[in-house]
């Protein structure tokens, strides 16, 4: 509750919103907040398509909160304390998740999981600096990936979001009330009453609304949505909504219109949130991202502000039902938790599948929570007197530092040890890239690599080997993309011909990708676009396939189409006259997915990426290949490159 409100005056307010005397709380609100995080529970363990939503619901209920809390500090004292703000909201939220990032990335530590414990090492830093979601972006971690090998605090870009609204909203609504205060100081306090700087905390709150939603409509990548759902800026209209119906104005229209059918519209509202949250389906269902989660933090902010506005109506009270308001009151801590006890408790390590292993999922976060909640987050919110004041902001630094150290001294996991002698020509097969053996063979000197997320991975150690060998390797090899065909080819034909002008290079190798979908004559088009694109430029196309996939539910539907590639691939470079020859990886891979090779992983547990040994093998294969092609150079010998440190890259994930 806001410090410079007085007991009379928070009691007036209680009355007025239907609070619980007794703890300033709206139990509706409280059973929002569980429905909230019940819906993300349940989307996380795979039982509701849209119960991502709640991360929604949650953010327009904070921003109604915060954007009320502001304004009402501002009608008693014409100001807001940004020191006091911030302090209480560290004292809320730090606690727990400081807890919790130690805890989590020494459990990690102990289990020996080693990509959870390196994904916590990579992220727990950025977590801190409230920036994990710009990490995860700059580091094309796809939100929608995470539900195989994840990310341990994947989740905490909500929380990064939330945060940076708490470190620049409550700036935005002090400059209003000091703009305010000179107003009427210059006579014209008709402008700007309480209500109409509230007015104009409204329209800043919608136009903010409005602009992150044309983001969204402009950055949207359709073949992966993840920056425009975890982008602060895209996703801010969430925030923005609930803060709009916070202010005077719209709370006054709201009542005008609405009355004595608020009840009704509340019922209407929450049946078409529930439809929502029932036929969406993440990154499957486009509209979301089309204005579907404009209209979603709409709805979720209008029925925020009506369960305020009739606290006695039936769906309110339902709302406040005790395990629904129970839940709620533990939300934010099972928020943090759920997730690294999602992906600690496996179905591996649990033996455990379905509801079952949901159950004690479920039971365990919410066991975590609470002990959270009783144990750490309420006692520094509510009795720890040295947590406020001077005392308090020591504390904060004290913190702050000791966490920061942490990441620093805690053990690194091991870095997977690469075989040289796995790798090179003990692998290849002599004579098996087409034309070789032949009297004159170009120089090569420098080589673009093309292709997805398995050629990026690829493209770590074949870079090593390359640079080891005299040559220079330029990838452009993109996650989530890369294709010439398919659905994501558009984004690489429109960036390709500035690439190839820039690098200039004797050697084009393409990778075909797990996106190559399409018609057997959409792909032939594709490669033979490719082809005359390469000779245009004075480069040869070297065409590779990928490794064999495991397909999940993803890839299924589509591997009717990748059947293909090789053959359609094939036929193009013998009819393009020798301008393109495609390589036979399967000498690398063999010609089914396979997991291990002589004790080895060579791919990850995905089943799509490669793992360092794999990497490693493919990176030596393609060199031979390529040196009987061309001149100009000599393979380096593996021992001069496999620890050049790229096998510590957290792109070996579920190696």
């Amino acid at each position: 509750m806001n410090e410079h409100v007085g007991l009379n005056e928070r009691a007036g307010i209680n009355q007025r919103v239907g609070l619980n005397q007794r703890d300033g709380r709206l139990p509706a609100l409280d059973g929002l907040r569980g429905v909230a995080i019940l819906g993300v529970l349940l989307f996380h363990a795979g039982h509701l398509g849209g119960g991502f939503l709640g991360v929604d619901l949650f953010f327009a209920l904070s921003g109604y909160l915060i954007t009320d809390l502001l304004l009402r500090e501002v009608r008693v004292s014409g100001t807001v304390s940004l020191v006091a703000f911030w302090g209480r909201r560290a004292r809320r939220l730090l606690p727990a998740l400081a807890t919790m990032l130690v805890v989590v990335t020494l459990l990690t530590w102990a289990l020996g999981d080693s990509d959870l414990w390196r994904s916590a090492l990579s992220d727990g830093p950025w977590v801190q600096a409230n920036l994990v979601n710009w990490h995860l972006l700059g580091e094309s971690a796809g939100y929608w990936e995470g539900f195989g090998v994840g990310r341990v605090f994947g989740h905490l870009w909500s929380i990064a979001v939330e945060e940076q609204f708490y470190l620049v909203w409550p700036v935005v609504v002090l400059l209003v009330a000091r703009w305010a205060r000179r107003v009427r100081r210059a006579g014209l306090a008709g402008q700007a009453g309480p209500v109409g700087q509230e007015a104009l905390v409204a329209w800043i709150a919608a136009v903010v609304s409005i602009a992150s939603l044309a983001l969204m409509i402009l950055l949207l990548d359709p073949a992966d949505t993840t920056r425009v759902y975890t982008g602060t800026d895209t996703r801010a209209f969430s925030l923005m909504l609930g803060a709009l119906v916070a202010t005077t104005p719209v709370r006054r229209a709201l009542q005008r219109h609405v009355g004595r059918r608020a009840g009704s519209v509340l019922a209407v509202l929450v049946a078409a949130l529930v439809t929502l949250w029932w036929v969406a389906d993440g990154e499957a269902s486009p509209w979301l991202y089309q204005g579907g989660l404009f209209a979603h933090s709409l709805i979720a902010a209008l029925v925020v502000v009506l369960c305020v506005q009739a606290p006695g109506s039936l769906l309110a009270r339902m709302l406040g039902v005790r395990p629904l308001r129970a839940l709620g009151l533990v939300s934010y801590s099972l928020y943090l938790w759920h997730w690294p006890v999602f992906l600690i408790l496996s179905e591996q390590r649990l033996g455990l599948t379905g509801w079952s292993r949901t159950a004690v999922i479920c039971a365990v976060s919410v066991a975590l929570a609470a002990l959270s909640t009783v144990l750490v987050e309420n006692p520094v919110r509510f009795r720890a007197g040295w947590a406020r004041a001077r005392s308090g902001l020591t504390a904060l630094v004290a913190v702050t530092i000791a966490l920061a150290l942490f990441w620093v001294v805690v053990p690194r996991p091991p870095v997977a040890e690469v075989d040289a002698g796995a790798v090179g020509s003990g692998d290849a097969l002599p004579g098996s890239g087409a034309g070789s053996g032949s009297g004159s063979r170009p120089e090569l000197s420098t080589v673009l690599f093309m292709g997805d997320s398995i050629a990026a991975g690829e493209a770590l150690p074949l870079d090593a080997a390359m640079t080891a060998s005299g040559l220079t390797l330029e990838s452009v090899a993109s996650d989530g993309g890369g294709g010439v065909v398919g659905p994501l080819a558009e984004s690489t034909w429109a960036e390709l011909p500035a690439v190839i002008n820039s690098v200039e290079p004797d050697v084009i190798v393409y990778q075909i990708t797990t996106y190559d979908w399409g018609t057997e004559q959409e792909q032939r088009a594709g490669y033979e676009r490719l082809v005359r694109v390469a000779a245009d430029a004075g480069a040869e196309l070297v065409v590779v396939p990928f490794p064999p996939i495991r397909p999940d539910d993803f890839y299924t539907p589509h591997m009717d189409d990748l059947d293909r590639t090789d053959d359609v691939a094939r036929d193009v470079a013998a009819s393009s006259g020798g301008r393109a020859v495609v390589l036979d990886s399967a000498v690398v891979w063999g010609d089914t997915f396979q997991r291990e090779r002589d004790g080895t992983p060579d791919r990850s547990s995905d089943g799509i990426h490669t793992c360092q040994q794999g990497a490693a093998r493919f990176a030596g294969w393609l060199l031979e290949e390529l040196a009987q092609r061309y001149s100009g150079f000599v393979p380096a010998d593996p021992q001069e490159w496999v620890d050049a440190g790229w096998a510590a890259d957290a792109r070996f994930k579920g190696c």
